[in-house]
C-alpha cells in the first residue's frame, strides 16, 4: 500500500516546504522511492525547483504551475486554467506504481480556496494521506492552529500531529513555546510532533 504525507500549514511562509525538506533528507537514507509533490504551485520560484536544488532530490511533480503569487483560486482565474481534481486522483494513481513514499505539500494555510468549492483541505482529503500540520512557533499560533486543526477534523481529515518549525532559530525549551505546544494539544487532542530546524541550521 501507498504511504504518503500531506503537508499542510496554518499560513503562508510557516515553513511548509522546509518542513518537506527535513522529511525527504531523513527518508532518502532508506532504499524507498519517494516523490515530492506540489499538486498546485503559484508564483516563482517554484517550491519543487527549490527542493530539488536544495537536497539533489531528482523525483519532483507539480500538476499546476502558475505564474501569479496569490491565493490559487485567482491565479486560476486570472491565468485562465481549469483546475481539475481528477488531474490530481490521475496522478496519485500512477505515484502509488512508482513510489512507496509520497510526500505531498499544500498551498498556503488549509482554508486556502484553489476554487470556491474545494480547498486545501479537501485536497488533503482527495489525498487519502494523513496530515501533517506545519506551524509558527511563537504568538499566534494557538488560534491559527487550533482553528486549522477544527477545520480539518471537520473534514473529517485524518492528522497525524502538528510540528513547529523554527524559522528563526526559536529555542523549543523556552516556556512560552514549550506552553503553545501543550494547550494547543491539550485543547486539541492532536499529537504535538516536535520541532523543525531552519533550514542550514546546526542546532
Amino acid at each position: 500500500m501507498l504511504k504518503g504525507l500531506f503537508i499542510a500549514g496554518t499560513g503562508t511562509d510557516v515553513g511548509k516546504s522546509c518542513t518537506s525538506i527535513f522529511f525527504l533528507s531523513i527518508l532518502k537514507k532508506s532504499e524507498k522511492k519517494i516523490l515530492y509533490y506540489k499538486p498546485v504551485q503559484c508564483g516563482k520560484p517554484s517550491d519543487a525547483a527549490f527542493i530539488k536544488k536544495a537536497l539533489k532530490h531528482k523525483d519532483v511533480a507539480c500538476s499546476y504551475e502558475l505564474k501569479t503569487p496569490s491565493s490559487p483560486h485567482f491565479a486560476f482565474a486570472k491565468e485562465k486554467v481549469k483546475f481539475s481534481r481528477k488531474v490530481i486522483k490521475d496522478f496519485l494513481s500512477e505515484a502509488k506504481k512508482k513510489y512507496d513514499i509520497v510526500i505531498m505539500e499544500g498551498a498556503g494555510g488549509v482554508r486556502v480556496p484553489i476554487t470556491k468549492d474545494f480547498d486545501m483541505a479537501d485536497l488533503a482529503k482527495l489525498s487519502g494521506f494523513p496530515v501533517l500540520l506545519v506551524a509558527y512557533p511563537g504568538l499566534g499560533t494557538i488560534n491559527h492552529t487550533l482553528l486549522s486543526i477544527d477545520y480539518l477534523k471537520s473534514k473529517k481529515v485524518k492528522i497525524e500531529g502538528f510540528v513547529f518549525y523554527m524559522a528563526n532559530d526559536e529555542d523549543l525549551e523556552n516556556e512560552i513555546i514549550l506552553d503553545n505546544a501543550e494547550i494547543i494539544e491539550t485543547i486539541s487532542k492532536v499529537k504535538f510532533l516536535g520541532a523543525v530546524p531552519k533550514l542550514g541550521s546546526s542546532r
